[in-house]
């Protein structure tokens, strides 16, 4: 790929290349979460909430978050599991993970491929993804990898974008063109990733696939639940054992 200089690294929506992932994220890295939180009218730390709920992980246990980007739901882990238990955050991006490290120093952060995940197997109570499978053009391997890391009885928990309901869908397809696209030029300078984000959502399946991905991955007990309207999605899995 031969770039202009100052030209935008784009991947592409429903088959994002690493590289491409990789220079996005740690382009926005600074103003990541303050814009996650004004584009979803504050509703991200509530949906972060549930989902830390619903890996069920013990105090004194252990968790990984996957695509970690800045630790904001490693954060939410590390407060169930307490001093006594231990998370690990992985991500591609160096830059969101050093400002997650400096948020979140109780959790430990590693550079890593989420299909590829540094590391061993069965050693998580819960595994957590957030907004990150749409990032990932191989979507049962790196489900195949929260399987092997995960420890018999062990959870899944996948908080992503989703389809909304019908009667939703013509205000936030208009939300996502005309709303999105001005807060990130206002507050980036830039609008690529964002446009990015509203390509990467159009193009990703409701959440009855995402559970079908699930369930041919081996887990069990698979089920989701939408938030907002169903903006979101929270898909959880159970390791057999």
């Amino acid at each position: 790929m031969t770039l202009e200089a100052g030209e935008e690294v784009l991947p592409t929506a429903g088959r994002p290349e690493v590289p491409a992932v990789r220079a996005m994220f740690g382009g926005i890295a600074g103003r990541y979460d303050l814009l996650n939180a004004v584009l979803s009218l504050g509703e991200d730390r509530r949906w972060r909430r549930r989902a830390a709920q619903l890996t069920r992980v013990p105090r004194g246990g252990k968790a990984l978050d996957v695509c970690t980007g800045t630790g904001a739901l490693a954060r939410l882990l590390w407060r169930r599991v307490g001093p006594s238990g231990a998370v690990i955050g992985v991500d591609i991006t160096e830059e969101m993970l050093s400002l997650a490290a400096r948020a979140v120093p109780e959790v430990e952060f590693r550079v890593g491929d989420a299909l590829e995940l540094p590391v061993p197997d069965r050693a998580f109570d819960a595994v957590t993804v957030a907004f990150g499978l749409r990032n990932i053009a191989d979507h049962q391997r790196a489900l195949r990898e929260v399987w092997r890391v995960l420890r018999p009885g062990g959870r899944v928990v996948i908080l992503e974008f989703s389809t909304p309901r019908p009667f939703m869908r013509p205000l936030y397809r208009q939300y996502s063109r005309l709303v999105i696209p001005r807060m990130a030029r206002l507050l980036l300078g830039r609008t690529g990733a964002y446009g990015y984000l509203t390509a990467s959502i159009s193009v990703f399946p409701g959440p009855n696939v995402v559970a079908g991905w699930l369930r041919d991955a081996g887990f069990e007990r698979v089920a989701y639940e939408r938030m907002t309207l169903g903006i979101v999605a929270l898909h959880t899995g159970r390791r057999p054992g």
